[in-house]
């Protein structure tokens, strides 16, 4: 695989239960800063407010962990810069139209109808004073939409077009630390 802008470490597996799971642990095993867990499906995804975040194949699903030196503060800041990163990332790479609805979701609009298509979670670890890690979760639904649930949709369903999963990804790296530079 071709290196990722702006990543330090690559791990990428098969399946497992959550990469917010797989970071954390690395995290608390020192993980260098801008280490990437990517997984081609997650079996126990999660989203906000212990939501379950559904996990089919041929969806990109990713953990980030970054050891900021920005306060503890700024984590709303860093959750709505993620989702705009992730909403520019998707405009410019597959042409869609989107909206970001705050805090953390991103939507794909098609004839007027908007649909999620992205979720960010962030989770952290530190004091009030300083942050020790973060680990920021993505799940953008690419190649299929998860069944049976009526407000979500896909890159494929909005364009009719399957998409690579490493250049969706490189793309939104790119627009992420473009973004979390200035943060």
């Amino acid at each position: 695989m071709n290196p990722m802008p702006g990543i330090s470490q690559i791990l990428h597996l098969p399946q497992t239960d959550s990469t917010q799971t797989v970071a954390h642990f690395l995290a608390e095993k020192g993980a260098s800063d801008r280490t990437l867990v990517w997984a081609d499906r997650q079996t126990a995804g999660r989203g906000r407010l212990e939501r379950k975040w559904a996990s089919p194949k041929d969806g990109l699903y990713f953990s980030l962990v970054i050891r900021p030196s920005f306060s503890p503060q700024r984590l709303a800041d860093l959750s709505l810069m993620t989702s705009r990163a992730a909403a520019a990332a998707l405009t410019q790479h597959a042409g869609i139209e989107t909206l970001v609805k705050p805090p953390n979701d991103v939507l794909g609009i098609k004839k007027g109808k908007a649909k999620k298509i992205c979720g960010i979670l962030i989770e952290a670890s530190g004091g009030p004073q300083r942050l020790e890690w973060v680990a920021v979760g993505v799940g953008i639904n690419v190649n299929s939409t998860p069944p049976g649930l009526p407000d979500a949709s896909s890159l494929k369903d909005l364009t009719g077009k399957y998409w690579d999963l490493t250049e969706v990804l490189r793309g939104f790296l790119k627009s992420f630390f473009r973004s979390y530079e200035d943060l």
